[in-house]
């Protein structure tokens, strides 16, 4: 069968119409660069306090939206003041569940510490920020804590001080606050658009804060943009943080 050269200059044409959308395609990609591990690890994440039943199988499948360089380690960059810390409830939250939000320095000394009573909230991942009235962080390491506690309440509704505890589940993991290289600066200075933003911490390997544009979008648009969402996907997929309900972010949780 012979082909005229009007038909191979149309077919050379198109394949290199799909090839150069493909390389487009492949270059708005968002794209994240780990950066070299920490030396240390965070502690192993372990339940504690009273009771006996614990709260694994009423918040299976949680997890903290946080790299993971090595084993039994959860750790990000942030360059932020106050950076955001990001969970999957797979299970979601029943009204009035209680949670303890610590964050410790390099010393290993509380620099803040808050309890409180989640609303209901749909299965998902939910948001945790610093607020305001801590101080900004300092250029280091830092730990959290975050424990969910899965038989809270009260036995005496007369008596709020008769709560029943139990062991809560425990996640560990760090943010180390860097300061901003300066071609992130000038990248971020030029971005037209929050994608924009959040791709240009993703190269610079900011992982807290590239998760947490893309997340904020999500939470405070009523029909969230699409390439967001494809974005947000991307980007827990790259850590194989993907998971069930990890593509619903909620409103949830303001401390």
């Amino acid at each position: 069968m012979k082909f005229k050269p009007s038909q191979i200059a149309l077919s050379v044409s198109l394949l290199s119409v799909v090839s150069i959308s493909q390389f487009t395609s492949a270059q708005q990609r968002i794209r994240f660069t780990p950066p070299p591990s920490p030396s240390t690890s965070t502690p192993s994440d372990r339940g504690t306090g009273a009771g006996a039943r614990g709260c694994d199988k009423e918040f299976a499948g949680l997890k903290a939206l946080v790299p993971s360089p090595s084993p039994n380690d959860q750790w990000g960059l942030t360059v932020s003041d106050r950076p955001t810390i990001w969970f999957n409830i797979p299970t979601g939250v029943k009204a009035g569940t209680l949670v303890e939000w610590k964050l410790r320095n390099a010393t290993n000394k509380v620099i803040y510490r808050t309890t409180t009573r989640l609303p209901k909230t749909d299965p998902g991942v939910v948001s945790f920020s610093i607020p305001e009235t801590v101080a900004p962080l300092a250029v280091s390491t830092y730990q959290w804590d975050f424990a969910i506690y899965c038989e809270s309440g009260t036995r005496d509704p007369n008596n709020p001080s008769d709560d029943i505890i139990d062991r809560p589940l425990v996640k560990k993991g760090r943010v180390q606050k860097v300061s901003v290289p300066p071609a992130l600066q000038q990248e971020l200075a030029e971005a037209k658009t929050p994608l924009d933003q959040a791709k240009a911490y993703a190269r610079y390997g900011i992982w807290y804060d590239a998760l947490t544009v893309l997340g904020k979008q999500i939470q405070t648009a009523q029909k969230p943009d699409k390439a967001i969402l494809e974005a947000w996907n991307e980007l827990l997929r790259q850590q194989k943080l993907e998971g069930k309900a990890s593509a619903t972010v909620t409103s949830c949780c303001k401390l």
